[in-house]
């Protein structure tokens, strides 16, 4: 053998193309789970995805802009849960639960804001006590 034989990749040849990660990339920015988007037949597993995501840095971009377009869209679907006809109280846990989704995956425009500026007073009191030589305590002994 070459030495060129033994250095060839072990395994299959990645699946990646710029058409299944511009496919994968349109439906998570309408908001379409990952995990959802690779059960079809015609997409890769989820596993090789993530794959792709830490060995394709500018698949790693472009999948986040799409996740981060995702959340704006499924803000929109809140929305229109909240305007559709149905029972309430199932309109009220579709809506939570992405409006809790979105403000994990985009906690910069859909997080909990946090408000660390202090209103308050504090309060503090302090004595000074003078010691001379005659009255200063004595040492504790050890």
């Amino acid at each position: 053998m070459t030495a060129k034989a033994d250095k060839r990749p072990v395994g299959r040849p990645s699946s990646y193309t710029d058409d299944i990660a511009e496919r994968i990339c349109e439906r998570l920015a309408h908001g379409e789970p990952l995990a959802r988007i690779c059960d079809d037949d015609d997409m890769p597993a989820f596993r090789t995805v993530f794959r792709w995501e830490a060995e394709k840095p500018d698949f790693r971009q472009l999948s986040a802009r799409a996740r981060e377009i995702g959340t704006h869209h499924l803000a929109d679907d809140c929305i229109s849960i909240a305007d559709g006809d149905g029972d309430p109280a199932d309109k009220r846990i579709r809506i939570d639960t992405r409006l809790r989704l979105i403000g994990k995956w985009n906690a910069k425009n859909y997080g909990d804001k946090l408000d660390l500026n202090h209103g308050g007073e504090v309060g503090m009191t302090v004595t000074v006590k003078r010691f001379t030589p005659e009255t200063s305590p004595e040492p504790d002994e050890p």
